[in-house]
């Protein structure tokens, strides 16, 4: 699998929920992702000031859980959840006047199943935004979830 289409296709995100726009490069150990979607007005995380810096923890996040697709670890599509997030550093208040695209770069750091810690930086011309880890977890069965 190759295409970032068919990665979000076994991932819950739909619609303007799905932040990145390309993977540029990958392998085990990683992903890069583009995007321009920060600098959407009908963006979903965008609050009236704008797209706080914060939200670099979802970019994050989907570019992880891409990469778990693309590896083949993310399989049959457990829902993934945002287990933690640690080692935070914000580097400006908003996101969405960055004039140019965000790079998303994950580092996977260990996994165990489908759960994986990654160190994760968010970039736009070559510019530090943020960065800090992520650690995504299974969530429960959709069954159990019900109940």
């Amino acid at each position: 699998m190759t295409s970032l289409a068919d990665a979000y296709a076994r991932l819950p995100h739909a619609g303007g929920m799905r932040l990145l726009e390309r993977v540029s490069a990958w392998d085990a150990h990683g992903i890069r992702c583009l995007t321009r979607s920060h600098q959407r007005p009908d963006n979903p995380l965008r609050a009236a000031a704008g797209l706080s810096c914060v939200h670099a923890i979802e970019y994050a996040a989907q570019a992880a859980a891409v990469h778990g697709v693309l590896c083949g670890v993310l399989t049959r599509g457990p829902v993934l959840l945002l287990a933690a997030a640690g080692d935070l550093d914000l580097a400006r208040p908003y996101l969405d006047d960055l004039p140019g695209e965000l790079c998303i770069e994950a580092a996977l750091e260990a996994r165990a199943g489908a759960s994986a810690r990654y160190r994760f930086v968010l970039a736009s011309d070559e510019q530090r935004c943020a960065s800090g880890t992520i650690t995504l977890m299974p969530g429960p069965p959709a069954a159990a979830a019900a109940s």
